[in-house]
């Protein structure tokens, strides 16, 4: 081999060598490069993930929230319950002490903002929606910054801790009720302490997500001449719900004013001589026959969708089955319009990992340990169409005082049975399942 193919040899080795370096210097840019900014964001920490409608990510003492870009705009309900408290004489284990919260995440730039909708206001002409739109726009309950967007850029990530970790009175733990349940003309005065909250667990489902937030507070509560006590520390865990309306909404029904039941109104603006009028939507169940033909031929038929409650497993033993003949009881009435088994009564799952009873999507009837003489059963409804979404029996301890002392006063003249200081325990069935009827019928 002569000098000039030796040099020759030297040269191609030398580039193919440069080229080799040049491929793998151009593989590790490349590897870095391919490390997204949502890789790095989650890199090296210890984070539980929940995947859902809205995946939820927990990591160093916060909550986020990967919202997929196509739920923007999309309306939702957001309910809080109390899932343990210090004092149930301030709100009570499965009760939603605020009402339902109708909102939106909407994106604008590098900000998500939490909306809160409403559905209050409506026309039948054309050119007055614009202005009906433009006079009722969503209010800004919160902004949040985008931290990342995901992998391929079809979902933000936002971190929703300083809203769901906050003392937010839309969405805090005391019951409304709560200064007359402390005992008549008595004020309460909350300091929240931020310091001492923390999120506790995520879930999230196909068409619901929801975060548990324990909330710590200095609370007082002080009559007209003195404190009671003064800022005692009190810890309420609460359930927030994030659960999706659909699409197309139920067809509403108009409420007729003979019947009695709960309705919800819309103002309706038309430019006639009449002004505003009120229009009123019946608040129900969307139950709809299985079978459209069997129904129509006057054939019993099941519905589509039943209406099941979930019975509390914390129930004295005697109270069971009066609880659920209770709910029962309701079936006969559905069966007069052509439905049956419209009402199911189930006790809480213990195989099941998917219920929460504090989740917006379960309706339950709730036993609360407290000396109080009432019970209630709220529900909560789609503000577009009065459709009940979600329904709670809640039922406090010392109501069975309270029938003792209705049986004895109404009844003792014509019933010897309850002459007597302690009611026998076939009359005490007898009320308790009276007074659950009574409560389940208002959420119907």
């Amino acid at each position: 081999m002569n000098c000039k193919s030796i040099i020759l040899l030297i040269v191609v080795l030398l580039f193919w060598g440069n080229a080799e370096a040049r491929k793998k210097k151009g593989k590790k840019v490349e590897e870095v490069q391919t490390e997204s900014a949502y890789r790095k964001f989650f890199k090296g920490k210890a984070c539980e993930t929940a995947k859902g409608m809205i995946t939820l990510h927990k990591m160093d003492g916060r909550v986020y929230f990967e919202i997929p870009l196509a739920l923007m705009g999309r309306e939702m309900l957001m309910g809080s319950t109390i899932s343990e408290i210090t004092n149930n004489g301030f709100g009570s284990v499965g009760e939603k002490p605020k009402g339902l919260l109708y909102i939106s995440f909407v994106r604008c730039d590098s900000v998500i903002s939490l909306k809160q909708l409403t559905a209050q206001y409506d026309t039948n002409e054309e050119n007055l929606k614009q202005r009906i739109k433009e006079s009722t726009i969503p209010a800004t309950i919160k902004n949040f910054k985008i931290t990342t967007y995901n992998e391929d850029s079809t979902a933000v990530v936002i971190d929703m801790t300083d809203y769901l970790v906050s003392a937010d009175e839309a969405i805090n733990p005391f019951s409304p009720w709560a200064p007359i349940l402390a005992g008549g003309e008595r004020v309460m005065e909350k300091e929240f302490r931020r310091e001492n909250s923390q999120v506790v667990s995520i879930k999230a489902f196909e068409d619901n997500v929801s975060v548990k937030s324990s909330l710590t507070y200095g609370l007082s509560l002080k009559n007209k001449v003195m404190y009671i006590f003064q800022r005692e520390p009190f810890t309420a865990v609460m359930t927030r719900s994030f659960i999706l309306l659909p699409e197309h909404p139920m067809r509403p029904r108009l409420a007729d004013p003979r019947i009695a039941i709960f309705s919800q109104g819309v103002s309706v603006f038309n430019g006639d001589s009449r002004g505003a009028q009120a229009r009123y939507y019946a608040q129900r169940w969307n139950l709809e026959p299985k079978d459209m033909e069997q129904y129509r031929k006057g054939v019993l038929t099941e519905p589509k969708k039943p209406i099941v409650f979930y019975v509390d497993d914390a129930f004295p033993a005697m109270w069971k089955e009066p609880v659920r003949k209770a709910a029962l009881r309701w079936n006969v009435a559905f069966e007069k319009i052509g439905l049956k088994n419209v009402i199911q009564v189930r006790d809480f799952p213990k195989d099941d990992p998917t219920f929460d009873p504090d989740n917006l999507k379960y309706s339950c009837i709730r036993y609360v340990p407290a000396a109080i003489t009432n019970a209630m059963g709220p529900s909560w409804t789609d503000p577009r169409t009065g459709e009940i979404i979600n329904a709670s029996v809640i039922i406090f301890n010392d109501v069975v005082k309270l029938a003792n002392q209705w049986r004895f006063l109404q009844t003792s003249q014509v019933d010897p049975s309850v002459r007597t200081k302690k009611m026998p325990d076939n009359i005490l069935e007898e009320s308790i399942e009276y007074i659950v009827a009574h409560e389940v019928g208002h959420t119907l």
